[in-house]
């Protein structure tokens, strides 16, 4: 009962996706409210027959009869799904919404293994060119660079974390966006300026768990991972003491990652640097 709600989000989504694009493509159910993975995961579930990981954890239900185990969409309305999602990733934004829509609709198209954009606009584009500070584009770039990491090209997801690296509201950014991603963050959004809101309650507790088991060499946002983690712990340093099972999980996955020769250097630096949090507090 307490995913229904978001099971209802994702099925309004899915079903709004996969019908004809209409004139005000603004109004679009992607430009509405700001999505986290739950929502996303459900969404790229219709998509690819890939159960979430909250899903396989559920006990299923007994019913009379055959019952699908996954959500079925005809083929007609699965290949509108997949053309739709492409135009809109590749949509020129407007406006903040129209940003909310296009980034919206390139991250399960990504998730999904679809064709990546091509094209950003000239503001995002600048986030993978040199460091700025962050605008709505900031996470234009960064679902665009998230997308062509899953199509198996790392390189602009790369640039994007060493270009923004250096801006405090870039990292401020980075943690409330995580935040509310993974569900630290209970409210719901309608735009993306709560990104740089200073002040928004939330300790990681969810977040630290799901970036730690997402160390792993051959995941495609394991440079993602790695920084927004290093970000975290400098962020929330007694997380370490207050969960020490991801703490012992962490600890013994560093070593093999930084020497697997699949993160950037950059990512081994900051992997050195948790390390070292971690040892001085006498976790090995």
């Amino acid at each position: 009962m307490a995913l229904l709600a978001v099971a209802v989000e994702a099925d309004l989504i899915v079903s709004g996706a996969s019908a004809p694009l209409a004139a005000k493509i603004e109004h679009h159910p992607l430009s509405g409210t700001v999505i986290d993975l739950r929502v996303t995961e459900l969404v790229a579930w219709a998509l690819t027959g890939t159960a979430p990981r909250f899903v396989e954890r559920l006990q299923p239900a007994k019913r009379r009869g055959p019952s699908p185990d996954k959500p079925e969409l005809g083929t007609a309305d699965r290949r509108r799904l997949q053309s739709n999602l492409l135009e809109l990733s590749e949509y020129r934004p407007r406006t903040e919404a129209s940003v909310l829509l296009r980034r919206q609709a390139c991250f399960p198209a990504g998730l999904a293994g679809l064709d990546a954009p091509a094209k950003l606009s000239a503001q995002a584009s600048r986030y993978l060119v040199r460091s700025e500070s962050w605008s709505p584009s900031w996470a234009d770039a960064r679902s665009y660079a998230v997308s062509r990491a899953y199509r198996g090209d790392p390189e602009p997801l790369r640039t994007f974390i060493a270009n923004t690296h250096s801006s405090e509201d870039c990292e401020t950014a980075a943690l409330n966006y995580t935040a509310y991603w993974v569900g630290d963050l209970a409210d719901r959004e309608g735009d993306d300026g709560f990104m740089v809101r200073r002040g928004l309650r939330w300790r990681g507790a969810r977040m630290y768990p799901h970036l730690v088991e997402r160390l792993a060499a051959e995941h495609p946002l394991v440079d993602l991972n790695i920084h927004n983690l290093w970000l975290l712990l400098r962020s929330q340093r007694g997380l370490v003491i207050d969960d020490p099972a991801t703490s012992a999980l962490l600890s013994g996955r560093i070593e093999a990652l930084a020497d697997s020769g699949r993160v950037s250097e950059r990512s081994r630096s900051e992997l050195r640097s948790i390390a070292d949090g971690l040892s001085a507090l006498g976790i090995r």
